[in-house]
């Protein structure tokens, strides 16, 4: 792991990035590294290349592997609706050759459609990355909740480094906090909203759109999916709220432990409360209790008090007391630069995953 350097220059070489998944997430990252390029390889001395690239047609060559399509040919055939292989002078190749084409040194990015029920694509891809050695970053986080355990033990036989703070809350470095700050301490609670899409519904729901229209704006933002069912219903707060359980929390579980409730349910509130699509953990001896639901808040709390767009966790411990994070994110920028942020950690040779080892795992 880590950059390795080019013998004829001495500089950096760099490090080929994998690309599953071209929704907003890959999208806006592809625009970050172009912005980004000179700074990245000033301050950290690490530089990307865009070996290989995948939607719902298959992978094709990235310009970082000999492909003879631009990065930029790329974002405007998705912009237009087409798919990576009907663009001229595409050449389509395999998962696996493109994770040969990126080697050890390489980083599978998995922003692939959730699977909830066998992890889909994403979860297949990570298996095969880890297996050679190749880490992974993750934003899709039903193939990373579905195995962690698997997922983190192929990392560490295998030298690779595991990402996955892009999975809970976008940008908000909730998944680094917890599991690198709260040293030696013990949960007595944890609850978050977790979902953006399903707080700006509930929120604009409350100013008097209509759920379809509430939807229509998640979706031009690009926070919410194509499909915005595991929004609405609750599972995609599940998922974040087991990731946490299982990685800051040190708790086994499953998702089948999670009561779960979608916004479908949500109470009349009161006068001075509103409704938030609420994720809590409560430890109960060895296991832990995990629901969702929508629940009135009053306005003044701290869930009630953010905006329609914030997304936001509490958690109380007995060393470091009752601490919140909040962040405001409009659209997927915040989760593309998470991405990143787990890249550059892995490429400087910080490996995000198997060093932080998880009691009970």
């Amino acid at each position: 792991m880590g950059a390795g350097r080019d013998s004829h220059t001495g500089q950096a070489a760099p490090v080929p990035l994998v690309l599953l998944g071209m929704g907003n997430v890959h999208r806006e990252l592809l625009g970050i590294l172009g912005r980004k390029a000179e700074g990245l390889a000033d301050r950290y001395g690490v530089t990307f290349s865009v070996a290989a690239c995948a939607d719902l047609s298959g992978f094709v060559r990235g310009p970082g592997a000999g492909g003879r399509i631009a990065t930029g040919a790329m974002l405007e055939a998705k912009a237009g609706g087409r798919r990576l292989r009907e663009i001229p002078g595409a050449e389509p190749i395999s998962l696996e050759s493109a994770l040969d084409v990126a080697g050890p040194r390489g980083i599978l990015l998995d922003a692939a459609s959730m699977d909830v029920e066998t992890g889909g694509i994403g979860l297949a891809a990570a298996r095969a990355a880890l297996n050679r050695g190749t880490s992974v970053v993750f934003a899709n986080k039903s193939a990373f909740a579905l195995a962690f355990d698997e997922l983190e033990a192929l990392a560490a036989a295998n030298g690779a480094g595991l990402g996955w703070s892009a999975t809970v809350c976008g940008g908000l470095p909730v998944v680094n906090t917890g599991s690198r700050d709260l040293v030696g301490a013990e949960f007595r609670r944890l609850r978050g909203v977790f979902n953006s899409t399903s707080n700006l519904v509930l929120g604009r729901m409350a100013e008097g759109l209509s759920l379809e229209d509430a939807v229509t704006e998640a979706q031009r933002r690009g926070i919410a999916e194509t499909d915005p069912t595991n929004d609405l219903n609750g599972t995609d707060t599940a998922l974040k709220l087991l990731i946490l359980v299982r990685t800051v929390m040190r708790r086994k579980a499953s998702l089948a432990d999670v009561e779960r409730t979608g916004i479908e349910a949500a109470p009349e509130p009161g006068a001075d409360e509103v409704v938030r699509l609420l994720g809590e953990a409560v430890p109960d001896g060895d296991a832990v209790r995990m629901r969702v639901s929508p629940v009135a808040v009053p306005r003044g709390s701290f869930f009630g008090s953010i905006g329609t767009l914030d997304m936001a966790v509490e958690w109380e411990t007995d060393l470091f007391s009752t601490q919140r994070l909040v962040a405001t994110e409009g659209d997927a920028i915040p989760t593309a630069a998470a991405v990143l942020r787990d890249a550059v950690h892995i490429a400087c040779g910080r490996p995000t995953g198997p060093s932080l080892r998880i009691g009970g795992s």
